[in-house]
């Protein structure tokens, strides 16, 4: 017995990591209105009607009426322009994003990579080059947030597979709405000002 649990042991292997994100950045608590206005912006024909409570449309733009949540997703392209910006996910956001890469169109309707630059400190000009960066905005208690984070993941891998001379970063920005909103941080000054 004793000889078969050796060899057991002698073969089992250990269980691979689960993938995470090539980089991570966090959302000061206190820059929830910073947050909202650079993070809620999106054209209205991506909003899916039954997601539309909740926004207004302001000089073309959807935006939010209410506090921001999670998950938001912003794909750039390999010239840093941004080309999706959407909010939550579900089972057909994976298809979503290959008509997206597919297309590779601009829109004016998401943030620029600088724009997000002083409150994540992600500096544009020192990520990594790739085809597309995928910023996804997430908390640990936000079930979606997992449900993209995995997607992006999964994505990432079958692209690459897919396309060799082709590459994805995958940056995951926290973001806590939840905790934004609480009257302790919004009292507080944002620690952090748009560069000029």
């Amino acid at each position: 017995m004793a000889c078969l649990l050796l060899s057991v042991l002698a073969f089992s292997v250990p269980a691979a990591a689960k993938p995470a994100p090539d980089i991570t950045a966090f959302w000061p608590l206190s820059c929830l209105s910073a947050f909202q206005n650079i993070v809620s912006t999106m054209n209205p024909a991506w909003i899916p009607d039954r997601l539309k409570n909740g926004f207004e449309i302001v000089g073309g733009e959807a935006r939010l009426t209410s506090a921001p949540t999670v998950p938001w997703l912003t794909i750039y392209n390999k010239d840093q322009k941004p080309i999706y910006h959407a909010l939550g996910y579900n089972s057909y956001s994976g298809e979503l994003w290959q008509a997206v890469a597919n297309q590779n169109q601009p829109t004016k309707f998401a943030p620029t990579l600088s724009e997000i630059e002083p409150y994540t400190g992600l500096k544009a000009s020192a990520l990594p080059a790739a085809d597309f960066t995928f910023v996804a905005y997430y908390a640990s208690w936000c079930t979606n947030c997992m449900l993209q984070e995995n997607a992006v993941i999964d994505y990432k891998t079958k692209y690459g597979a897919a396309h060799k001379n082709q590459s994805i970063t995958h940056i995951r920005i926290t973001a806590d709405t939840a905790k934004m909103q609480k009257k302790k941080y919004r009292s507080k000054p944002c620690p952090v000002t748009q560069s000029s």
